[in-house]
């Protein structure tokens, strides 16, 4: 291994005592032993978001560090400079303004934090979905589903949509009309929510919804745990659409419902290789240990 020139190395060094620096200024002023805050956030070395994340991070909104940090912020005017950079030219101030918005829960700059979602750029726009999931709330969660509505289903934004998302959010845009990336994008969240509310629509999509929604909604079913959907996934079992017929056997296989057993061997003779797989992982599943 090449040895590093001594420059590389003073320039990590002090990169290093710059990070140092601005946790103990951040730590000082969260646990309320300062109301005082400088922060460069052009500094070289020094990512203030991550900073930030390192105190705030599984924090609720209300935590006195969060709001101790956020009344600094707003005092000095840097949480106003941090709000402007949002629609910087430069990707990356665009991108570090999102994540100390985030990090800090900056509820009023969701406007701003969602317009990053429409960037070609997929850093800046991950980095806004992000956001947007930290801080969370209903106006958080439309910005994602507005977002899916004209990009498509896109992960970050289902994966952020499901932490952001408010109770019942989810369930009650389940049930109503949306575009063809929407539903499945929902069914998803709610999949990654894990919540008994979502069963019952989730059960009514598995019945009238579009084959990719069914597909999801089975996917969906099986990572809540939801026994009650046993007979509605198993019935899935015999459809036509082999994708279907895997989405099933892979939910009843996670379910561990032993009342599919020999509906889920029959599948063992399937025409589709994908789903025989499936059907003997899930029957795996289901022997007692």
């Amino acid at each position: 291994m090449a040895a590093r020139s001594p420059m590389v190395v003073i320039h990590q060094a002090h990169a290093g005592i710059r990070r140092s620096a601005l946790r103990r200024q951040l730590q000082s002023v969260a646990s309320g032993n300062s109301t005082s805050l400088s922060v460069d956030l052009d500094q070289s070395g020094a990512d203030v978001g991550a900073a930030i994340e390192e105190i705030t991070n599984r924090l609720p909104i209300e935590s006195m560090h969060v709001q101790r940090l956020v009344f600094a912020f707003k005092r000095s005017g840097t949480a106003d400079r941090v709000v402007e950079r949002l629609a910087a030219e430069s990707p990356q101030q665009r991108l570090n303004s999102a994540r100390v918005v985030g990090a800090l829960r900056l509820t009023e700059a969701v406007p701003w934090v969602a317009a990053l979602l429409e960037s070609d750029d997929r850093p800046v726009s991950d980095a806004g979905a992000r956001a947007l999931g930290k801080i969370g709330g209903a106006r958080s969660a439309t910005a994602l589903v507005q977002a899916i509505q004209r990009k498509g289903l896109n992960r970050r934004f289902v994966v952020e949509l499901a932490r952001a998302a408010p109770d019942l959010f989810v369930e009650a845009a389940l049930t109503q009309p949306q575009r063809s990336a929407v539903r499945p994008a929902l069914a998803i969240a709610a999949g990654l929510r894990r919540r008994q509310t979502a069963v019952g629509p989730l059960i009514r999509l598995m019945e009238d919804g579009s084959r990719r929604e069914r597909v999801i909604s089975c996917r969906a079913l099986g990572w809540i745990g939801s026994g009650t959907a046993v007979p509605t996934i198993t019935r899935a079992l015999g459809d036509r659409d082999w994708k279907i017929r895997l989405s099933a056997a892979k939910a009843l296989g996670a379910l561990r419902a032993q009342s599919a057993q020999s509906e889920l061997t029959y599948l063992r003779i399937d025409r589709n290789a994908s789903v025989r797989k499936a059907a003997e992982q899930a029957l795996y599943r289901l022997i007692p240990r």
